[in-house]
């Protein structure tokens, strides 16, 4: 009897557990082991993941910090097992517990999970489903909130938008209600809305509780008053930071931003000198950098950016601002070409300047190559004027210079060398069949080398006899010495044939012939039309460019460049203004058949109506009628009519084109060639383009 009790009550056991069961003992059981099993286990693993994102995530104090920071992929690729063991843990609620109230906790859970890890578009699904299967307002509203952030992340704002609006037909708690702000205030951050993102901040801030939260929202209202020019409310959110338990390191970046609005340099000096801040010193002077920068002391500016520059994480960026200063504030193209160079090699690709400062570095490397090229050239027409007596004085001088450096650090080697003592563990017998475990083979290998080599110190090509006269590279350099009398150890020369020899080489690559003077001239004539053009169109800096310019019009007049560089100063020049006129003119009357001529009259005109452009169609089929019928002279006189008469139409490509298929017509071969170099220039992007690259080609291979 006792037996058959046992039975009958480890049989309501067995029922009770069942996870299909909806009578109460059942749903209590069911509910007890989800919630303080997997959920609470889950919810556990859930907070110390959300605490090492904190600890792990780096904020650029430079830019406005997000409300709610975006998700970085590499966070949920390094905490993978951690987060997919919270994803397995609340999964067994849904496989072992599915008539408990927690299901929809379970959800809420993986889509977390799926959120933490950016796994947006299954995490949606999740985040959807959980709202279809409970009218739980909590797990309910937090799978909501959780939605609504993906959204904002994905710049969705649309979808963002619906479910705020169902968000706040809900009854929120206090936690909710604040989440579900923060969201909002994100929402109108992305949308770069300030003045409502500003007023949300303020409502949700009062309500927290001091700590690292509180704190960072008082930064970002602080710098959210900054960009809107709000000086004194955005110090006084900084100074709240001092009273919200904040980290040193929230502080120390609030106090940096108050002393920057104060126009205070003498206060980060002094921090600077303060112990703590050891490893804030580069931002530090990136700091000073600014605030002498937005005083105009571009000097100081720079002499900061560049200690800042040599250490800590940020140097990327204070590479671009160096290249920029040089670029814009200073005209040091050749040190900013370097610093662009800099600031692309250490830039994160990650960073938003990335791919600008890419470009920037393509751009800025190619006028180096040709500003090199023009000073090269430049060199060498200036060393052709020199005697052979100042040429000899000038290379023996720079020769005295090299050793005097090659002396200096030798003896700063070996006295390095001298200062330093070295100890080594007596080796094994088996050791000492390695060579420098062996003193004896070691110190035999020293004197034999020094027999050989002489003292020589670490440095690339040690072992060239004529290491220190490759001169070629040093042209510019030689320049800056105009020595007018010999050198009184000129008589060593002969008794010197490696110094012979090498003062020789140098001196055959100076130009001394008619031609090879006149070859010089070519090459520095083009280099100083194509830098000119460069830095017009490629660096949009008029000024330059029109020193450039003028500079290649005064020396070389009737050059070959002249129409397109009269055409390029007139865009240099200020707008209405006599220069910009005179320049005009200037190509109108010197070359009244040139393409740039047109340029000018279709900035000048604008558009064309359309009766006008039927006009011009009209026109070109009549030019090109006449170039069908090989009268090629009517041809190219009609299609400059059209080309003055309509500048600006859609044909233009098509009567350009036409027009330099008439000097080949003609058999003006120069014309012909010129014509479709300023084509292909001119019409980048047009059909047409193929072809007349094509005719060029052919042209140019059939003359060599």
């Amino acid at each position: 009897m006792i037996r058959q009790y046992w039975l009958l009550g480890l049989l309501a056991l067995v029922s009770a557990c069942s996870q299909q069961s909806t009578k109460p003992a059942a749903v209590a059981f069911h509910n007890l082991n989800a919630k303080y099993n997997a959920i609470w286990q889950a919810d556990r693993l859930k907070k110390t993941i959300q605490k090492k994102f904190w600890e792990e995530h780096k904020e650029d104090y430079k830019s406005i910090l997000p409300i709610i920071p975006a998700i970085d992929s590499t966070f949920g690729q390094q905490h993978a097992a951690d987060i997919d063991l919270v994803i397995k843990k609340a999964s067994l609620v849904i496989d072992r517990h599915q008539n408990s109230h927690f299901v929809d906790d379970a959800y809420t859970l993986i889509g977390w999970g799926r959120y933490i890890k950016k796994d947006y578009k299954n995490a949606l699904e999740t985040f959807k489903f959980v709202n279809s299967i409970d009218n739980d307002p909590r797990s309910q509203s937090t799978s909501l909130i959780h939605l609504y952030q993906i959204y904002i992340h994905q710049h969705d704002f649309t979808s963002a938008e619906k479910v705020g609006e169902f968000i706040q037909s809900l009854d929120l708690s206090q936690a909710q209600k604040n989440n579900y702000l923060l969201s909002r205030a994100y929402f109108h951050q992305s949308k770069n809305e300030v003045i409502p993102t500003i007023a949300l901040l303020e409502e949700i801030i009062p309500s927290l509780s001091s700590g690292e939260e509180k704190a960072r929202l008082y930064y970002i209202l602080g710098q959210l008053f900054e960009s809107q020019g709000k000086n004194k409310l955005a110090l006084e959110n900084y100074a709240a930071i001092k009273k919200s338990k904040a980290s040193y390191e929230l502080q120390f970046h609030a106090t940096l931003a108050v002393h920057q609005l104060n126009n205070a340099p003498e206060e980060l000096e002094k921090m600077i000198r303060e112990p703590k801040n050891e490893d804030h010193v580069p931002a530090l002077y990136a700091a000073l950098g600014e605030i002498y920068f937005k005083n105009k002391e571009f000097d100081k500016a720079k002499d900061y950016w560049t200690k800042g520059g040599k250490s800590g994480s940020d140097r990327g960026e204070l590479y671009l601002q160096l290249g920029n200063l040089f670029a814009k504030q200073l005209k040091r193209f050749d040190d900013a070409a370097k610093y662009y160079d800099s600031a692309a090699t250490y830039l994160s690709p990650n960073h938003p300047a990335y791919t600008a400062t890419q470009k920037l570095k393509t751009t800025w490397t190619n006028y180096l190559q040709v500003s090199k090229a023009l000073s090269q050239e430049d060199s060498l027409l200036k060393l052709s004027n020199m005697s052979l007596v100042e040429l000899t004085d000038m290379y023996q001088k720079t020769q005295k210079k090299q050793q005097r450096k090659a002396d200096s650090l030798m003896s700063k080697t070996v006295q390095v060398q001298s200062n330093v003592v070295f100890t080594r563990r007596p080796a094994s017998p088996e050791q000492q069949s390695f060579y420098f475990n062996n003193d004896q083979a070691r110190i035999q290998g020293q004197q034999e080398f020094s027999n050989k080599w002489g003292v020589r110190t670490l440095e690339d090509f040690w072992n060239r006899k004529n290491k220190n006269n490759n001169l070629t590279n040093r042209i510019v350099d030689l320049t800056q010495n105009n020595a007018t009398t010999p050198s009184e150890n000129s008589k060593t020369l002969s008794n010197n044939p490696v110094v012979s020899d090498s003062l020789q080489i140098w001196l055959n690559s100076i130009p001394k012939s008619p031609n090879q003077i006149a070859q010089v001239k070519k090459r520095e004539e083009d280099a100083l039309f194509e830098l000119g053009k460069f830095v017009r169109l490629e660096l949009g800096e008029k000024e330059q460019a029109s020193i450039l310019l003028k500079k290649l019009l005064t020396n070389y007049p009737g050059t070959s460049h002249e129409a397109e560089a009269l055409y390029l100063l007139y865009l240099s020049s200020d707008k209405d203004s006599p220069e910009q006129k005179n320049f005009r003119n200037n190509l109108f009357d010197r070359f009244p058949t040139a393409y740039f001529k047109q340029l000018i009259l279709k900035i000048e005109n604008g558009s064309l109506t359309e009766s006008n452009e039927l006009a011009a169609q009209k026109a070109y089929e009549m030019a090109y009628g006449q170039f069908k019928a090989y009268n090629y002279s009517e041809a190219s006189r009609q299609c400059q009519q059209i080309l003055q008469q309509f500048p600006g139409s859609n044909l233009e490509d098509k009567v350009v084109f036409l027009k330099a298929l008439c000097y080949g017509g003609l058999k003006e071969f120069t014309s012909y060639q010129n014509n479709l170099k300023n084509f292909i220039q001119a019409f980048p992007k047009s059909p047409l383009t193929t072809e007349a690259e094509a005719l060029l080609k052919a042209y140019t291979k059939n003359k060599n």
